[in-house]
């Protein structure tokens, strides 16, 4: 009994809460790179995919003004998701009965 409690605390993380709430199954890497190098890494090759495809400034800045709301939009849904997801956990410990 020891080893799964033990286990159940190692998996009791962020990377861990976040990819079973998203994808309903355990994350087997876990990350360390900061936030800000993981979404450079994500965003860099669409953004100089795209100024390859664009001949002209004023099309290349329409695309990536596109990608960049877009971008945007998930960001603040999933912000939202995160925090509601966050309060309720918090409600669930601290005021249900169980």
């Amino acid at each position: 009994m020891s080893d799964y409690i033990k286990r159940a605390f190692s998996r009791m993380n962020l990377y861990q809460i976040r990819a079973f709430t998203l994808h309903g199954v355990e994350q087997k890497s876990q990350s360390d790179v900061p936030y800000k190098e993981k979404l450079e890494s994500a965003t860099t090759p669409l953004y100089n995919r795209i100024s390859n495809i664009y001949t002209t400034q004023s099309e290349l800045t329409e695309a990536t003004n596109d990608i960049s709301k877009a971008l945007s939009a998930y960001e603040e849904v999933y912000m939202e998701i995160g925090m509601k997801l966050g309060a309720r956990m918090v409600y669930q410990l601290l005021v249900e009965e169980q």
